[in-house]
């Protein structure tokens, strides 16, 4: 029997859960991930289970999206993934969020190995945006045009008008032409292993959250001194 991956996906405000039996998705769910809801990401994924008829004792591989995106979420999220990679002894894999949300996005928008492709955003408050520019090679494989960036809106329209890209991602109605897609855990399941999906280190990882936390900017501004740091 195939092995058994749960996926877990919540760099934006509704948080998006997977359950596949080798490359076949048996069970999905959605969870609001903004204030307090974020704490229905652990029913709701013991729900995932019980609907797909399987425990936790059957997961053997745990994937966690691994942002830019929300500080609180991608947190619950990862403090959830490393906890059951760590009790069931199990491998933790981390996928990057924007490369989920074009591979989700791309296919039927752009041909394997022409130019333009898209520009995958999230918000990631402020006015700015996580963006990174995803086409698809010649053999139909993801691959990355730009290094990923935090941009202004007005970076975002320039880099797809110069590139030919579309601007694709929740909230990307902003922007003139702009998709408005979620990433969604089904379509880690279609990521080949390496820069945007990979085994880490259960002990040292941690996603990657963009920017500092709201929270900690206010307090390092306030108090003129990084976080942590003895005043």
């Amino acid at each position: 029997m195939a092995d058994l991956t749960l996926i877990l996906e919540t760099s934006t405000g509704t948080g998006s859960l997977a359950l596949a039996r080798g490359a076949v998705v048996i069970a999905e769910a959605s969870a609001p991930m903004r204030g307090a809801d974020g704490e229905r990401l652990m029913p709701t994924l013991v729900q995932l289970l019980d609907d797909a008829g399987v425990s936790t004792v059957d997961v053997q591989r745990v994937v966690c999206g691994e942002g830019p995106g929300g500080f609180t979420s991608l947190r619950i999220a990862a403090a959830i993934a490393k906890g059951l990679a760590e009790s069931l002894g199990v491998p933790l894999w981390s996928a990057s969020s924007l490369a989920v949300l074009a591979l989700g996005a791309l296919p039927g928008r752009t041909a394997p190995g022409t130019p333009g492709g898209a520009i995958a955003v999230l918000d990631a408050l402020r006015g700015e945006w996580y963006a990174r520019h995803f086409g698809l090679d010649a053999a139909g494989t993801l691959e990355a045009r730009s290094p990923g960036a935090l941009m202004d809106g007005d970076g975002v329209s320039a880099l797809a008008a110069r590139v030919g890209a579309t601007i694709i991602g929740p909230g990307a109605t902003a922007f003139d032409g702009g998709v408005s897609a979620m990433p969604q855990a089904r379509d880690v399941l279609r990521l080949t292993e390496g820069d945007f999906l990979r085994p880490v280190d259960l002990a040292a990882w941690e996603p990657d959250y963009g920017r500092l936390a709201e929270a900690q900017v206010k307090w390092e501004q306030a108090h003129g001194r990084p976080l942590g740091l003895a005043g």
